[in-house]
């Protein structure tokens, strides 16, 4: 059970302290919840008494139906209850602007949009830091959620780039140069020749 005292200051203390509770009970932070009430009347009641609140609890939290029941403690010592749903949101990045096959994506060219969580479909981006400086593998329109399957880390080395060749087992370190025969990003294996040799190797 968790307990909140009221601040008369603000005028949507109730609807605002109802939210608070629901809020930290979400564990992820990315999460935005609102709250439905189940009977605006009791709302409108418990609303006209504001001067006389005392406390607002929150007794019941299912997150497995997204419901939950606030207690409304008064100062005379009587108790109101209210019950609702609450909606789970989350702010999801989307392009802002048109960005075209190739393009490294800057944190201009992105903005957000608020997404229902049960309609959020996995595989999409929910962060911006998985957005921001990838490479988009076809167009992107305007206002378009990213598909993590649409965007790649850019490409550090270009096909013919010079590379440096570390051959590395036990106590034995080799280093020669060689130049690379394919582009690639960071972690990609990719096939590398030896200037000196000839021989063509596979790297990381």
């Amino acid at each position: 059970m968790l307990l909140v005292s009221t601040s008369l200051a603000d005028e949507d203390f109730v609807d605002n302290t109802i939210q608070g509770l629901l809020q930290e009970k979400i564990t992820d932070s990315r999460v935005i919840v609102e709250q439905q009430y189940n009977s605006k009347s009791k709302l409108a009641q418990i609303k006209s008494k504001k001067e006389e609140i005392k406390s607002i609890v929150l007794e019941k939290f299912d997150p497995k139906f997204s419901s939950y029941l606030v207690q409304v403690h008064y100062n005379d010592g009587k108790i109101d209850s209210i019950s609702g749903k609450y909606i789970s949101y989350i702010m999801a990045p989307i392009a802002g602007k048109y960005i075209k096959f190739g393009e490294v994506i800057q944190a201009s060219d992105i903005t957000s949009k608020k997404m229902r969580l049960d309609n959020f479909k996995k595989g999409f981006a929910t962060e911006d830091s998985e957005v921001i400086g990838m490479q988009a593998k076809k167009y992107i329109a305007v206002g378009r959620m990213f598909k993590l399957s649409d965007i790649s880390s850019p490409p550090v080395l270009k096909n013919n780039d010079p590379v440096n060749i570390i051959y590395s087992s036990g106590a034995i370190n080799l280093k020669t140069v060689g130049i690379a025969l394919g582009a690639g990003a960071v972690g990609d294996m990719i096939k590398v020749k030896n200037t000196s040799s000839g021989a063509v190797l596979l790297g990381q």
